[in-house]
C-alpha cells in the first residue's frame, strides 16, 4: 500500500510546544484550503477504504524523535505524484488498531495518541516503522468524529 499527500517533518515536542501554530495544524489547514484530496491520482476508493489518511513515517527513533507526517490518501501506486506532494510506502509489518472516542476531530485525534503514549504495554510492542490515522465515514462530521489509529508493532 502507498500514500500520496502533502507532508511536513516535525517532532512531538515541537508540536506540543507550538500548539495550534504547529506544523501539523498548518498542514491540516493547507490540506483543507487547497482541497488536496481531490488532486491525488489513483486513489483507492473501495467501500472499505478510508477517505483519507495521515501516515507517520521516516521515524528517526521513538515518540521523541523526528518524523514525517503525510496527509493524503491510499493509492494504487506511486507512478504519478503531483508537484508539491510526496509519496511513501506504508511500512510492511503488523499493526494494532486503536479506536478514538467520538467528538471534535482535533480532540479525539490528540486523545487517541495520548492513550497510545500512556499504554506501557503497547509502547513496548511498537516498532516505530510507521503509523496510520484512518479517516473514514465516521469522521465526515468534524464536530462528531471517530478515527482509527494503526500503530506499527513488532513481532
Amino acid at each position: 500500500r502507498f500514500v500520496i499527500g502533502i507532508s511536513a517533518v516535525t517532532t512531538n515536542a515541537a508540536e506540543m510546544e507550538a500548539g495550534p501554530a504547529g506544523r501539523i495544524p498548518a498542514l491540516w489547514q493547507r490540506f483543507v484550503a487547497e482541497d488536496v484530496l481531490t488532486q491525488i491520482p489513483n486513489r483507492l476508493s473501495a467501500a472499505n477504504q478510508p477517505r483519507m489518511v495521515a501516515l507517520y513515517t521516516d521515524l528517526a527513533s521513538d515518540e521523541h524523535g523526528e518524523y514525517r507526517i503525510v496527509l493524503g490518501a491510499l493509492v494504487a501506486d506511486l507512478s504519478e505524484i503531483p508537484d508539491g506532494m510526496v509519496g511513501r510506502s506504508v511500512p510492511a509489518g503488523k499493526f494494532e488498531r486503536v479506536t478514538s472516542e467520538r467528538g471534535p476531530i482535533a480532540e479525539v485525534t490528540i486523545g487517541v495518541w495520548q492513550r497510545v503514549w500512556r499504554d506501557a504495554a503497547l509502547k513496548a510492542r511498537r516498532s516505530y516503522t510507521g503509523d496510520l490515522e484512518l479517516y473514514d465515514d465516521r469522521s465526515a462530521n468534524p464536530e462528531d468524529a471517530q478515527i482509527d489509529l494503526l500503530i506499527g508493532v513488532g513481532g
